[in-house]
């Protein structure tokens, strides 16, 4: 008695189950090939594309299993006769919902979000949501995480393969469901099928019961050890080197320690701890594990699916009955009816037939890490991004937000990147030089060793909208900074500007509004010819020692008011109205030659006690009409010789008292 096979698809029964063709691996989409048989020789097969197919296996034993799936291709093949009936040969292909995103390319950025999550949202968006997640870890939010010109399926694929998670299908009548894995715990034996013996070909004889026909093991060297490495520039000095051994050693029969070392693992999004290094390591030795001790065979046991757990039984060598992971399984299942539509060549090939992988159940799984990262090759530009009501949108560490051209806000699900560094001619610690680019600026992006998560702004570009601050090519000679102050317009800004226009050199210097200049030491300054300035409001100058000014020929001090020298007690003021007034506890006038004192109307020398003059030879008084000595007492005039007194009139002495001559 044999299997009784159905096919279910839109066309109802009207396509005959012939033959299946069932690939499946864990970390893989299924791949069914399914010939089939119809009397009618106009199926649509545009219109199978994208439906729903099921085939259902029913053992003797009332066992039951389904293949579900997706129509991906549809094939018209030859017309056949069997049983003097003609029957047309459609030719499916049928895959998962999830194959779907192996048909879609896109750019896209997400932000804090997990790898689990990234992967039902990615599913959902396509219409597959019959997702089980059987993962035992734990998996932080990526903080940054880019899909880049790849498909949507190996977007997930990569993504899955970095965190340790594969995944496998369950199926049931009309429906299949994604089931994501990370441990032993998420796999279970089918019903029936928890323990397969192993029966030799030729020991089968008429026995009914599933079996294991073939059995192999095989072995290989994979490496012996994992380093993984990074730096982060959010903690520079800490180390994030890990080491993770294999659980098995080949060192003793290599006579080397096959070391697998990378830098870097992780990235902006990733969660940069230790730990999080060590789970790394760990996943990759796990990978390579797998590849070190397969185990394959062949069996007739319907219930022989990827995903699922069996323990061997009765095989020679006792270390091998053990309990097993099917990591792949290839099926050939055969209507006997219709044996490759009529061909008599494939009369007496069994009704199924299965090749399988598998690994010890105590062996951790994990998928090869085979799906290429993207490489971005060269640069790109793109916009800063900021709030609309902000000029400069940056944080303490110098970096500011992009908007990339390859997801610009009229696409789906744009966004903007993670905060990115700006490189800088110089960096030191509280020192270098610091230009932040402004929302709107376009900017040159580097991505360091092309990885799409690992931005780095290295200059600025200017386009129509930010056009070159000076006009160009007329004013081609000229080159400098010129910033714009903050919320202000065009004409608000501070510059430095280079003039190299032979006969015209000039170097500009602007401040908006303050100008401030600081030597710590000395400053010299040498002007080959003039020096003009203009103030417009108060200049002052504070000297801490002395003030030396020497002037080749003349020096012009002009005040439109008034000029004032003090010092301690002396002051010399000047006005505009031509008043100069001296004033001090002590006033000397010391000259070489001559002293003259000239006024156009009268001179006045007061003081307080006396007034004394002193000549080496003479002193003389002269009026153009008289000369008056007044004094509240008395007048003494004593001469070491003679007292000449000499008047055109004659003399005259009045005192007030009697005369002392007569």
């Amino acid at each position: 008695m044999s299997h009784a096979i159905t096919l279910q698809t839109q066309e109802g029964t009207a396509l005959l189950f012939a033959n299946m063709t069932a690939r499946e691996s864990l970390g893989a989409l299924f791949d069914y090939r399914i010939e089939t048989l119809s009397r009618n020789v106009q199926v649509d097969l545009r219109g199978l594309l994208g439906t729903p197919a099921t085939v259902t296996v029913t053992t003797p034993q009332g066992f039951v299993r389904y293949f579900n799936g997706m129509v991906a291709e549809a094939e018209q093949g030859a017309f056949v006769n069997i049983d003097n009936v003609r029957y047309a040969t459609y030719v499916l292909r049928v895959v998962p919902r999830a194959w779907l995103l192996t048909q879609a390319t896109d750019c896209r950025i997400f932000k804090n979000v997990s790898v689990p999550d990234i992967v039902r949202q990615m599913l959902s968006e396509f219409g597959f949501t019959d997702v089980s997640v059987r993962l035992s870890a734990h998996y932080p939010p990526r903080e940054y995480c880019v899909q880049y010109r790849e498909s949507s399926f190996a977007f997930i694929s990569r993504l899955m393969e970095q965190e340790g998670i594969y995944y496998y299908f369950t199926h049931a009548d009309g429906v299949h469901t994604m089931v994501l894995a990370d441990a032993l715990g998420a796999h279970a034996a089918v019903p029936g099928f928890e323990s397969l013996p192993y029966v030799p070909p030729l020991e089968r004889g008429s026995r009914m019961t599933a079996s294991i026909a073939e059995w192999t093991m095989a072995r290989g060297i994979r490496p012996t050890r994992v380093k993984l490495d990074d730096y982060d520039y959010l903690r520079p000095r800490a180390s994030l080197l890990n080491n993770e051994p294999s659980s098995d050693s080949v060192e003793g029969y290599t006579g080397a320690s096959l070391e697998g070392f990378d830098f870097p693992y992780g990235g902006p999004g990733f969660s940069q701890r230790v730990e999080d290094g060590q789970r790394y390591a760990q996943v990759r030795i796990d990978a390579q594990n797998v590849a070190k001790a397969v185990s394959s065979g062949t069996t007739d046991a319907v219930g022989m699916a990827t995903g699922s757990l069996f323990r061997l039984a009765d095989f020679p060598l006792s270390g091998a009955n053990d309990e097993y992971l099917v990591t792949a399984t290839h099926i050939r299942l055969v209507e006997p009816d219709y044996q490759a539509g009529g061909n008599e060549a494939d009369e007496g090939e069994p009704p199924f037939v299965c090749s399988f992988h598998v690994i010890r159940g105590r062996q951790p799984y994990r998928s090869p890490q085979v799906t290429p990262r993207p490489v971005i090759h060269g640069l790109q530009t793109a916009l800063v991004h900021g709030p609309a009501d902000e000029d400069i949108a940056v944080d303490k560490y110098g970096r500011v937000q992009l908007q990339f051209f390859w997801n610009t806000p009229s696409r789906p699900h744009a966004d903007q990147s993670c905060p990115v560094r700006v490189a800088s001619q110089w960096a030191g610690k509280r020192w270098g030089a610091i230009q932040i680019p402004r929302v709107g600026q376009e900017v040159v992006v580097s991505f360091l060793e092309g990885d799409p998560d690992r931005p780095l702004i290295i200059g600025s570009v200017y386009n129509q909208e930010h056009m070159p601050p000076y006009p160009l090519p007329d004013e081609r000679t000229k080159s400098g900074v010129v910033s714009r102050s903050l919320t202000g317009g065009p004409g608000d800004a501070n510059e430095l500007r280079f003039e190299d226009k032979k006969g015209e050199e000039e170097l500009y210097l602007h401040a908006q509004r303050d100008l401030r200049v600081e030597a710590e030491r000395d400053h010299s300054l040498t002007i080959d010819r003039d020096e003009s300035g203009a103030i417009k409001r108060d200049r002052t100058h504070t000297i801490g020692r002395d003030d030396t000014l020497h002037v080749g020929r003349r020096l012009r001090i002009e005040a439109g008011e008034e000029i004032e020298f003090v010092t301690g007690l002396a002051r010399i003021t000047m006005n505009s109205t031509g008043q100069i007034q001296v004033t001090g506890s002590m006033l000397r006038s010391t000259a070489t030659g001559t002293i003259n004192l000239a006024a156009g109307a009268a001179t006045s020398i007061t003081a307080g006690a006396s007034v004394s003059m002193t000549a080496g030879a003479a002193v003389s008084l002269t009026a153009g009409a008289a000369v008056a000595v007044n004094a509240a007492g008395a007048v003494a005039v004593t001469a070491g010789a003679a007292l000449t007194l000499t008047a055109t009139l004659g003399p005259a002495v009045l005192t007030g008292k009697p005369p002392l001559l007569a």
